[in-house]
């Protein structure tokens, strides 16, 4: 016989992991801190990457003042403030990355409790049937 409700339930999990579960049970494999730093740790070499070629650019597009300029220049002053204009912007990138981040890994537990919450109630099912399969067995043999 056909348990109806199982088979809705059975139905909820396997779209769970076949669609946006798939993404929620990958990230199940971390720990938040860890989740949190493999990110972070992307979001800053790609941060590095992407600035080093803007001012790369700026200074291919500024490059006739640069070098008609370079000997007045006083290059420490200006490595010091293209280096506090790096940090202020990854910093400020970071914390956005950290925000983003710790959402998604909030919304995947969510996600992922609800997913728990099917399973135990399928396990509960089959358990149900199992003890009543073998409470029917019993009866059958007592007779």
């Amino acid at each position: 016989m056909l348990n109806e409700e199982k088979i809705r339930l059975m139905t909820k999990a396997a779209s769970f992991e076949a669609g946006e579960g798939k993404k929620a049970l990958e990230m199940n494999r971390f720990y938040k801190g860890d989740y949190l730093s493999i990110h972070l740790i992307g979001a800053w070499i790609s941060y590095t990457v992407a600035f080093c070629l803007c001012v790369g650019l700026w200074a291919f597009y500024k490059m006739e003042y640069l070098m008609t300029n370079l000997h007045k220049m006083d290059l420490a002053a200006f490595g010091k403030g293209l280096a506090l204009l790096y940090l202020a912007l990854l910093g400020i990138y970071l914390v956005i990355q950290y925000v983003v981040y710790y959402n998604r890994y909030q919304e995947n537990r969510k996600k992922l409790a609800a997913y728990n919450h099917i399973l135990k109630r399928i396990s509960g099912i089959y358990e149900s049937e199992t003890s009543g399969s073998t409470s029917m067995a019993e009866g059958a043999k007592e007779e």
